[in-house]
């Protein structure tokens, strides 16, 4: 016999093993394979919403980038049209000079300047729509304006009508080389 105390605990131990029963084949994987189920179907409909949300951010931003092209493309046009405004004024100052003195000779910066003082007039290249340069050539007037977009419109008064152009540099001097009958479009 054995005089050692235990204390209980191979009491316990039996308690507990007989309170594990053995669970029967079947019975796990049917908990585990839903469990499974449930858990690839969340991770799908996560998915899904994911790409559907980038999908509606993509058609967005597409229509955005658009409006905003066409936008740029309006305020260009716009600010071409400012030029080729000025452009046509000074045309008619030089229009109304040449009926007063009888040819082109008269014509330059100063005079026009007198005549239509909305702009600046130069003999150099014109920098901005407000700025107008001048040159007188023996068969006319050339005037040149350097638009907000960076074109430079051309127009050349040849006193029995008016050449018009684009070009560089964004002088009068280069305007006299205008040909064409109206303005060319962008």
């Amino acid at each position: 016999m054995d005089d050692s105390f235990s204390l209980g605990k191979p009491a316990r131990k039996r308690a507990l093993q007989r309170s594990r029963a053995p669970r029967p084949v079947g019975s796990q994987r049917s908990g585990s394979g839903v469990l499974i189920t449930v858990a690839v179907l969340c991770g799908a409909l996560v998915l899904a919403a994911i790409v559907g949300f980038m999908m509606l951010m993509h058609n967005g931003g597409e229509q955005a980038a658009s409006a905003d092209q066409t936008a740029i493309a309006q305020i260009g046009a716009a600010k071409d049209v400012q030029a080729q405004l000025t452009a046509n004024e000074a045309v008619t100052a030089v229009q109304q000079l040449y009926a007063e003195q009888g040819s082109f000779q008269g014509v330059d910066p100063a005079g026009l300047k007198q005549f239509e003082p909305s702009f600046t007039y130069t003999s150099g290249a014109s920098t901005g729509p407000n700025d107008v340069s001048v040159a007188a050539a023996p068969g006319g007037v050339g005037v040149a304006v350097m638009s907000g977009s960076g074109t430079c419109y051309f127009a050349f008064d040849t006193g029995s009508g008016i050449r018009y152009g684009t070009g560089s540099p964004c002088t009068g001097q280069a305007a006299t080389s205008a040909s064409a009958v109206a303005w060319p479009k962008p």
